[in-house]
């Protein structure tokens, strides 16, 4: 197993090169969401992906297109994610972690957790739920 350092504690990842495809994974998310890049970001879904988010439920990569789209809509930047705790099972890649990122001037933060599976020889996410921390915390 490889292990990286996080601020809170290490973390276990993948082993051989899928490890790099999961990182990978998130960090282009990252970068197309900065760009906001619509379809690059819901081409990270699996076709039947579920994400869960404080705005609601979305079923299937078109439904997550629309959604990502309303989202990048709002004007959010400077989107940053850590994983701070990652774990396989088999196929399945168990990831969670905490995002910040800014709506004009003022930083919002909050939670993720995401199950990434491979599709073929790409890593993409199947569920993902997304929270948006209280104010003050």
């Amino acid at each position: 197993m490889t292990y990286i350092n996080t601020v809170n504690s290490p973390v276990k990842l993948m082993r051989c090169g899928r490890q790099s495809k999961h990182v990978d994974l998130q960090k282009n998310f990252a970068d197309a969401y900065n760009r906001k890049d619509v379809d690059a970001m819901a081409a990270a879904f699996t076709d039947d992906a579920i994400r869960v988010t404080p705005s609601g439920m979305f079923v299937g990569q078109e439904a997550i297109r629309r959604n990502l789209q309303d989202v990048v809509n709002l004007d959010l930047h400077d989107y940053s994610v850590e994983r701070n705790v990652s774990r396989s099972f088999g196929n399945f890649v168990f990831n969670a972690g905490e995002w910040q990122a800014k709506l004009g001037d003022q930083p919002l933060h909050g939670y993720y957790t995401a199950i990434v599976v491979r599709d073929g020889s790409v890593a993409k996410i199947m569920e993902e739920t997304v929270t948006v921390a209280a104010p003050g915390h």
